[in-house]
């Protein structure tokens, strides 16, 4: 979603963007814990829930520091006075805060890319689909 509200500067598209975000975000998370919990062996997923829990954690100021310079410095200007103007300013908008939904619209674009790329992995497709490992207490 965080592609499609920012495409117009609207605060009604911006709160169905968050409404439709809150409605689906629980269930992408679900889905994700599910597959993780099913293809991670027993025995290795406390060590790869801890390290999957500490990269999340570390990508958001990490993230921040990053993309906040290259927001001011590269996608603002490329929307106020660069390029930006003239190719997609008459419908997208101009200004500091076209540029900023910009960043929005890439970065959801490039998610939902790496997204599909992931589920067109076979090997996760396979795992998932296999016969489930039983827990060192069922094995008995």
């Amino acid at each position: 979603m965080s592609c499609l509200f920012p495409l117009q500067s609207s605060v009604i598209l911006l709160t169905a963007g968050m409404a439709v975000y809150m409605l689906l975000g629980p269930y992408a998370e679900a889905a994700e814990q599910t597959i993780l919990q099913k293809v991670v062996p027993y025995e290795r997923q406390g060590r790869v829930f801890g390290f999957a829990q500490s990269i999340e954690q570390a990508a958001s100021p990490l993230t921040a520091f990053l993309i906040g310079p290259i927001t001011q410095l590269v996608f603002i200007p490329f929307m106020t006075t660069g390029a930006g103007v003239d190719l997609i300013g008459s419908w997208f908008g101009t200004g500091p805060d076209r540029g900023i939904a910009l960043v929005f619209v890439l970065t959801g674009l490039l998610g939902l890319v790496v997204t599909l790329l992931a589920l067109r992995s076979r090997q996760l497709s396979e795992r998932y689909t296999g016969e489930p490992e039983l827990a060192p207490a069922e094995a008995q």
